[in-house]
């Protein structure tokens, strides 16, 4: 009696073992710095942490926040990466005497593919914009997968992930929030 009370126990862990070990990451899409001054150059990484529900991730769309109008992707062997851009109402002065009359909106890496089981980091230079210290800035991230799986990290900070039909899982944006400029 007491070596099927052992195996029972044995079993009923094993069975929770597996069962936690297939749930989805509670960490999806990432981003860092969590904090960065407003006005200020920096390296922003969109972290992925994991495919979608088993599938390799083969594309990953970065959307800017308003505010940042240009971005300059970290070479990624294997990725190709390609922009979508918007026209400004009024051309702004870009640096070294130069205007900008468009903005970068998205950033966007395929070609390749990303296993479940593993993480990789897309990076960004980019010149976060002006703002109040607290101002949260939303880096919007799709992320297609094999099988016409997807996951779009767009919700609001603090949701839980949740599914929208069969291919598509909704969880919250990764959020960089401006402290005080230089």
């Amino acid at each position: 009696m007491r070596n099927a009370f052992r195996v029972a126990a044995l079993c009923a862990a094993t069975a929770a073992g597996i069962s936690a070990a297939s749930a989805p990451a509670s960490a999806h899409a990432v981003v860092e710095p969590k904090q960065a001054p407003a006005g200020s150059y920096q390296k922003v990484t969109v972290r992925i942490t994991h495919g979608c529900d088993g599938a390799a991730t083969n594309k990953i769309v970065v959307v800017l926040p308003d505010g940042i109008l240009t971005a300059r992707p970290q070479a990624k062997p294997g990725w190709q990466v390609e922009f979508l851009k918007e026209k400004l109402a009024e051309p702004v002065p870009a640096g070294h005497g130069k205007m900008l009359s468009e903005r970068i909106v998205q950033v966007i890496w395929s070609g390749n593919s990303l296993p479940d089981w593993q993480f990789d980091e897309f990076a960004l230079s980019v010149k976060l914009p002006a703002g109040t210290a607290g101002t949260p800035l939303p880096f919007v991230t799709v992320q297609e997968c094999d099988g016409g799986k997807s996951w779009h990290w767009s919700a609001e900070p603090g949701t839980h992930t949740h599914s929208h039909g069969e291919h598509m899982q909704m969880g919250p944006a990764p959020v960089l929030r401006l402290t005080e400029g230089k």
